[in-house]
C-alpha cells in the first residue's frame, strides 16, 4: 500500500506529527512518500528517513514575534498563482507515485487535487476556523477575508473522506456541516510517554546528571520565534538552571546564540520528545504539535504564542486549563520577566503535582495508532483505478 503525506510546511509541527503517522504506517507495511515546503521540507531533509518532494512555498509575514495578517495578504498577491502551481505539482507527484490514499495536514489545495484525480484523501487538522476578526474587530477587509477563507475551508474539507483532529474532544470549533466526518483521536506522538524510559535513564543516555536543572526551549522552526530565542539569550545569566537547551529549527541561523557552557544549541533533534522529557521546564511558542507533546509528557511549561496568531492564541488557552502551563505575551515580555517566569516554574509545586495528573489523563489516548487505523481503512475500501 502506498500513502502520500502532504503536510503544511510553515513551521515544523505539521511535518513532525506526520512523521509520527509515517512511522506507524511503515510498521503496517505501507510505502510512504512526503511532499512539503518551507521549514517542513527542510526538516524532512534533515530527518533523512523518508523521501520528500518539494512543493511551492507559502509564507506568513510580520515583525519579530508577531503575525501581520494584512501585510501577509499584501505580500501574498501571487497566492492564487502559487495555489494553482501547488495543485499542478501535487498532481505530478500523485500521478508518478500512484498512492492508494493521500493524507493532507492543513494543506488545503490537496483535497482538490485528490478529488480531481479520484484518490481518497484524509484531512488532518487542528483548526477549521480562523478568528482573524477577533484580533482586528473593526477591519472589514479582514472580516471579508476570514469569511471567504472559512467558506473555502469548509468546501474543501468536505471533499475528504474524513477529518482527523489530533487533539481531545471539544478542543476546536467544528462547523456543523463537517461534524459527521470529523473524529478527535488525541495527539499524534512518535512515542507514548508511558513506554519511554524514565527521566533519570534518559538523562544518562543524553549525557546529563539526574540532579541537573534543565530548561528546554523550542520555537518549532518558525522565524516568528527568533524574538523569544533572543530574549532567553539575554536572560540566560538570570535563569537558575544548569543547562539551557535551545532548538531553533533548520532554517534559523544560530549565530546570535552565544557559545557558552550553559547554553546548548541545536538546529534539529530527531528524538525531540526524549529531550523534552528530560527537561524540568519547557519554553515554547504555541504551535499545536509542540504543546500537545509537552502536555502529554506532563512537563511544566511556559507558552508564548505568536502575537496576533489566532490559532496559537487558542492553543495557549486550550492547554492553560491543565494547570501546567504559564501563558505569556511576547509583546510585554522582558529578559527579566522570562527569567523570573522560568525560575518560578522550576520551583512551582502545584505545577509539578498537576503534571502527574495530566500525564495520566493523556495516557488514555492513542492518537497516532487510531489515526493510522482510520487511514488504512479508507485506503483498503478503495480500489486503485490507475
Amino acid at each position: 500500500m502506498k500513502v502520500l503525506i502532504i503536510p503544511c510546511g510553515i513551521g515544523m509541527g505539521h511535518v513532525s506529527r506526520c512523521i509520527a503517522l509515517a512511522g506507524k504506517l511503515q510498521e503496517e507495511g505501507a510505502d510512504v512518500l512526503f511532499a512539503s515546503y518551507g521549514s517542513g521540507y527542510e526538516m524532512l531533509k534533515e530527518y533523512n528517513d523518508y523521501k520528500a518532494v518539494k512543493l511551492p512555498e507559502l509564507k506568513f509575514y510580520g515583525p519579530v514575534g508577531e503575525l501581520d495578517i494584512k501585510y501577509t495578504v499584501k505580500k501574498s498577491i501571487d497566492t492564487p498563482f502559487v495555489f494553482l502551481r501547488s495543485i499542478y505539482q501535487e498532481s505530478k507527484v500523485i500521478k508518478k507515485f500512484k498512492p492508494d490514499i493521500i493524507v493532507a495536514d492543513s494543506h488545503f489545495s490537496v483535497p482538490i487535487t485528490a478529488k480531481v484525480l479520484g484518490i481518497p484523501c484524509v484531512l488532518v487538522t487542528n483548526e477549521l476556523t480562523f478568528n482573524f476578526s477577533d484580533i482586528n474587530p473593526n477591519d472589514r477587509t479582514v472580516e471579508y477575508l476570514e469569511n471567504g477563507l472559512e467558506r473555502f475551508v469548509k468546501d474543501v474539507s468536505n471533499l475528504c473522506k474524513t477529518i482527523i483532529v489530533p487533539d481531545v474532544e471539544d478542543s476546536i470549533k467544528i462547523p456543523p456541516r463537517l461534524s459527521e466526518i470529523t473524529t478527535h483521536v488525541g495527539p499524534f506522538l512518535k512515542k507514548r510517554p508511558e513506554n519511554m524510559p524514565d527521566k533519570d535513564e534518559l538523562r544518562r543516555k543524553l549525557g546529563f546528571g539526574s540532579g541537573d536543572k534543565l530548561v528546554f526551549v523550542t520555537v518549532g522552526g518558525s522565524d516568528f520565534g527568533i524574538g523569544l530565542l533572543k530574549l532567553i539569550c539575554h536572560a540566560s545569566s538570570m535563569i537558575d538552571c544548569d543547562k539551557l537547551i535551545m532548538v531553533t529549527g533548520p532554517q534559523i541561523d544560530t549565530d546570535f546564540i552565544p557559545d557558552c557552557e550553559k547554553i546548548i544549541k541545536k538546529k534539529f533533534l530527531w528524538d525531540m520528545m526524549e529531550w523534552m522529557a528530560i527537561a524540568d521546564v519547557v519554553v515554547t511558542l504555541a504551535g499545536h504539535t509542540t504543546v500537545m507533546e509537552v502536555t502529554s509528557l506532563g512537563i511544566p511549561n511556559i507558552v508564548v504564542p505568536i502575537n496576533n496568531h489566532p490559532e496559537q492564541l487558542k492553543n495557549a488557552v486550550h492547554v492553560e486549563k491543565y494547570g501546567i502551563s504559564l501563558v505569556e505575551d511576547i509583546k510585554k515580555l522582558t529578559a527579566e520577566g522570562i527569567a523570573e517566569d522560568i525560575n518560578n516554574t522550576l520551583n512551582n509545586v502545584d505545577m509539578k503535582r498537576n503534571a502527574e495528573i495530566v500525564r495520566e489523563q493523556f495516557s488514555k489516548y492513542s492518537g497516532t495508532e487510531d489515526a493510522v487505523r482510520i487511514i488504512l481503512k479508507y485506503a483498503e475500501d478503495w480500489e486503485q483505478p490507475l
